[in-house]
């Protein structure tokens, strides 16, 4: 008998490639960039529209999946070296610290 596979974790999309055009220029995208930096990530440094998500692993632990642009020693952002046409990025995942705001606040 197999053992039974590992339980998903659930997931909430906060941002990708659907939803960032409809709130790139609202309230709702100063809400979210105010929550990354309560959560100590860099909004600046963060890719968009990737998917921007908030999970919860199967221990319980609550985590946020981001990704973000890779910088060279001076600081700045650099070219994929498998990918020309792409700057170098990397997925990163921090504890979530301060909840989500909500939809509603937009």
């Amino acid at each position: 008998m197999a053992p039974s596979p590992e339980p998903q974790p659930d997931r909430i999309v906060l941002n990708d490639a659907t939803i960032w055009p409809t709130i790139a220029e609202t309230p709702r995208r100063q809400q979210l960039c105010d929550w990354l930096t309560a959560n100590g990530i860099d909004y600046q440094n963060v890719a968009v529209p990737d998917p921007l998500t908030v999970e919860t692993l199967p221990g319980g632990q609550c985590v946020i999946r981001h990704t973000v642009y890779l910088r060279d020693a001076d600081g700045h952002r650099y070219v994929d070296p498998n990918d020309p046409s792409q700057a170098a990025r990397a997925e990163r995942t921090v504890p979530l610290v301060i909840e989500p705001p909500a939809e509603e606040q937009q």
